[in-house]
């Protein structure tokens, strides 16, 4: 997620920032901030684990069932906040995944400490290996230490390639493609060796890129995050601001045409670190694959 440029809001988000800015914004500085003070200190930490299950044809080489977690928008600068993302990866752990995917934006706008955020999770684990993308804050500064950090710390990177994942008695095949907006995702050179009866999971960062992948059949679900779920959501409104390539699909399950696409609500923040009727999240999926079950 970027905090500008941002695409146009519509006219009744706009009408609401407009009221916030002259009615709530006052109160809040004026020491009436509780709403404030809940959404920096208390929802902003209130990591939620939400278990789904997915039902996906993976092929007749992919196990039975597996067990995958989904993290995604760290953002670990400015606020370096190691305890917090420690107790996500405690509380990751404790899930015993298989697979633990990431789906960047592990910076915000500085990998000066970044050695810090490898070591802390260094402590995933996982039965059959952790695996990411990167982001598009990642692609905009220093993305070639980014990812050989991560790599130190074993955590397998895929830039517009696909690995083979033995795992639970099978095999799971992981793709991941460049960010969007920072890089340059390329489908065609990723999908170089599949076979024609391979299902591939994706990892690629903005959401909305679904609608590109649509029809490649090889492709039957995509994780992602960037759109933090708009950090801050509203009851009739929604979420108030999203970023290019996070406006189609903001949060949770989404059908686009085979491929089954979920986006992830992140992790940290960026720019205004709140969040209100949107907390961080951890996404364990148990697969289910119906070609063999």
């Amino acid at each position: 997620m970027n905090a500008d440029p941002r695409t146009p809001l519509s006219e009744k988000r706009r009408a609401f920032l407009k009221r916030f800015r002259l009615l709530a914004a006052p109160s809040m500085i004026m020491g009436g901030g509780a709403t404030y003070g809940y959404s920096s200190l208390i929802e902003r930490h209130r990591v939620t684990v939400d278990h789904h299950d997915v039902r996906l044809a993976l092929g007749s080489r992919a196990p039975a069932k597996f067990r995958a977690v989904s993290l995604t928008d760290f953002h670990f600068d400015p606020l370096f906040e190691e305890e917090y993302l420690a107790e996500v990866v405690r509380r990751t752990n404790a899930l015993k995944p298989d697979i633990i995917m990431l789906t960047g934006d592990y910076i915000s706008s500085t990998s000066r400490r970044f050695e810090e955020f490898g070591q802390v999770v260094a402590g995933f684990q996982s039965a059959c290996g952790v695996f990411a993308c990167l982001g598009n804050h990642d692609h905009w500064h220093q993305p070639s230490r980014i990812q050989n950090i991560l790599v130190k710390q074993g955590i397998d990177v895929l830039v517009n390639r696909h690995t083979r994942v033995p795992c639970a008695g099978g095999e799971v095949v992981l793709t991941g493609l460049q960010s969007v907006w920072g890089g340059r995702p390329n489908w065609a050179v990723a999908s170089q060796g599949l076979k024609p009866d391979d299902r591939t999971l994706m990892l690629v960062h903005e959401p909305d890129y679904a609608s590109h992948l649509a029809g490649e059949k090889q492709i039957v679900f995509q994780a992602s995050g960037h759109t933090h779920g708009g950090q801050i959501r509203l009851p009739g409104i929604g979420a108030l601001r999203l970023p290019s390539w996070g406006v189609k699909f903001q949060a949770g399950f989404y059908d686009v045409d085979n491929i089954k696409l979920y986006v992830n609500r992140g992790i940290g923040t960026i720019q205004y670190h709140v969040r209100f009727m949107c907390p961080p999240e951890i996404a364990c999926f148990d697969v289910v694959n119906t070609d063999v079950v």
